[in-house]
């Protein structure tokens, strides 16, 4: 008789334990399903904002560079003559404010800037010769499209980068033949200063804007908020002139609270606990 109760007390708490994992499973599962819902709402409104300052900096990166088309036109009126370089870009500078200089360069050779103070160890410079920054020139060449090369470190000191033009000129025959490029110079920071990333900080985001570098493969660092590697971030295409860097934004903190986590655990261990004993109360071993 003992040992029948002994054993049926046993049955009783085994069925206990079995009840309690069971509920605290499928309490802890429920709160891992309501969590990823979370996370994944949160991405998807952290890759909106993504996209805004994306499009932001897409937006004035091409309105610096757009400089470059009013400078061919007068290069191919002037059917190559460059006595007016002075003053047009001079004019230019003054209605694109996101402009470090403007160069020319015949046969890809530089041989005009304005301003030319701070920038005359560019002059003379080849940029179909250069092997840090070649693969691009031959691009635009190639293309016939306004490329942006770089950041890489300039000639002149400090890092920018470089929207290039090709210019063609029509001969006598009709044939179309190349005559250089028109380049403008962006600085960095100051180019991605007006779409105002650190506010992304602010916000309790870390970011990193950066480009498969054309000669190594390798990632290249552009701007960052961070030293350390985003956790798992939403990536956001920013389409530069023939060319693409990516913005990738996430939390600080990550995606996952472990506080709110821990706290979310602690209740569903709880529930598990009532549900069990309400199993117990009701008379069901």
């Amino acid at each position: 008789m003992v040992s029948t109760k002994s054993s049926s007390t046993r049955r009783s708490q085994i069925s206990t334990v079995l009840v309690f994992a069971v509920c605290a499973l499928l309490a802890v599962a429920l709160i891992w399903y309501t969590e990823a819902g979370r996370v994944q709402q949160e991405r998807n409104r952290v890759s909106n904002l993504a996209g805004e300052y994306a499009l932001a900096l897409q937006m004035n990166i091409e309105n610096a560079l757009s400089a470059t088309y009013a400078m061919a036109t007068m290069i191919e009126l002037n059917r190559g003559d460059t006595h007016e370089f002075g003053t047009a870009a001079a004019a230019l500078r003054s209605f694109y404010p996101g402009i470090a200089a403007l160069e020319l360069a015949p046969g890809g050779i530089v041989t005009n800037i304005s301003p030319l103070a701070g920038n005359e160890k560019a002059v003379g410079h080849n940029l179909l010769t250069d092997p840090e920054r070649d693969k691009e020139a031959f691009l635009a060449r190639e293309t016939g499209k306004l490329t942006l090369a770089g950041p890489f470190k300039l000639v002149q000191g400090g890092q920018g980068a470089a929207g290039r033009l090709p210019v063609y000129l029509t001969d006598e025959k009709g044939n179309r033949q190349f005559w250089g490029f028109v380049v403008v110079l962006i600085r960095f920071p100051d180019i991605v200063a007006p779409a105002r990333l650190p506010a992304l900080v602010e916000r309790g985001y870390d970011y990193a804007l950066w480009r498969i570098h054309p000669d190594t493969g390798n990632k290249q660092m552009i701007a960052a908020s961070a030293n350390t590697p985003l956790s798992d971030p939403v990536n956001r295409t920013v389409q530069v002139p023939n060319a693409t860097w990516t913005l990738s934004v996430a939390p600080r903190g990550g995606w996952f609270s472990p506080s709110v986590l821990a706290m979310k655990t602690a209740i569903a261990l709880v529930i598990a606990l009532l549900a069990t004993a309400s199993w117990r109360s009701l008379g069901w071993r």
